[in-house]
């Protein structure tokens, strides 16, 4: 099958039939899960060694460990989606990250520079909102915060990319190989679900706002655009957290339980974020045509030849 292929058309391009998406599914399903308990494992172990168990039998060491437990298991969503996709839909796993088969670092860069900028613009609208615009500031031992600070900023990135591979890659891919709304909405619902049902105006703007994430992939071409609002946005949120103690509490709540007035700020982000990386996008685009994000790929099915993923523009970042 020959001809330009959208981003979420590139499952497409291995051992496509009608009974696929499921068996891909579950077996993605099924790797996570054991390598989720292999981790949890890991980790009630070294929680053991070091003596920071816990009694709290849903609970394996301290508050923080679990945290960083969960960042950690939701990173390992990035290698069990590539490997499901060469293996079980036997397809060039780089097709996740973009048509042009690899991870494309400047738009990677572009991009974090508008998330980081629109994740000021809504933390600060946040603070100003519930906080009246009082200073926030570290309130645990500065030591302390640095050391997680650093912990962070190594796990967080990595949490927003499995999330991103699992939801806006791999299930957009997978049932946007049937048809493109089903990707979407089935790879937004699932997005959403994960975070819980929390308050109806929560669960909206999270559904919301995941539908303009995965168009804003299909429009770029790659998980980008998406990996770098979700880290942008969760990395902040998670520094503020810890600088007043919270990642030392236990904590189920999430995005979708937020009250409405939280939830409009934070949908009014995800479309300035959108705006401007469409902005940049046609700027480019029509400046630098060289530079600009392909969104199509051309493709043969394996059953027609060898895949192919070649990217339509050259020169692309």
């Amino acid at each position: 099958m020959d001809g330009g292929l959208t981003y979420e058309r590139l499952a497409r391009l291995g051992l496509h039939r009608w009974w696929m998406p499921p068996v891909a599914l579950a077996a993605a399903v099924s790797v996570a899960a054991v390598t989720a308990c292999g981790l949890a494992g890991i980790g009630l172990l070294a929680a053991h060694a070091i003596g920071l168990d816990s009694a709290d039998s849903e609970s394996i060491g301290t508050p923080l460990l679990d945290n960083m437990l969960g960042l950690a298991s939701l990173a390992l969503l990035i290698p069990v989606t590539l490997g499901v996709a060469r293996v079980v839909q036997r397809r060039p796993a780089g097709t996740l990250h973009s048509v042009a088969g690899r991870f494309r670092w400047p738009w990677f860069a572009v991009c974090l520079g508008l998330a980081f900028a629109t994740a000021v613009l809504v933390m600060a609208a946040l603070v100003l909102l519930y906080d009246g615009g009082a200073d926030v500031r570290v309130t645990i031992d500065p030591w302390r915060f640095i050391g997680i600070v650093v912990v962070l900023v190594v796990l967080v990135p990595l949490q927003a990319a499995g999330e991103e591979y699992a939801t806006r890659g791999f299930l957009l891919q997978t049932f946007g190989a049937y048809h493109r709304w089903v990707g979407i909405l089935g790879s937004a619902l699932v997005f959403t679900m994960m975070h819980g049902i929390g308050t109806w105006s929560g669960f909206v703007a999270l559904l919301v706002g995941a539908t303009i994430w995965a168009l804003l992939v299909i429009r770029t071409g790659g998980l980008e655009v998406s990996i770098a609002a979700h880290a942008a946005m969760n990395l902040l949120a998670f520094i503020a957290t810890a600088a007043s103690g919270g990642l030392d509490v236990a904590d189920d709540t999430t995005a979708a339980d937020a009250p409405i007035r939280a939830t409009l700020v934070m949908l009014g982000g995800d479309i300035t974020y959108a705006a401007g990386v469409l902005f940049v996008l046609r700027l480019v685009t029509r400046h630098r045509p060289q530079w600009a994000p392909a969104s199509r790929t051309i493709g043969r099915r394996p059953d027609a030849g060898h895949p192919v993923v070649r990217d339509t523009a050259a020169g692309v970042p």
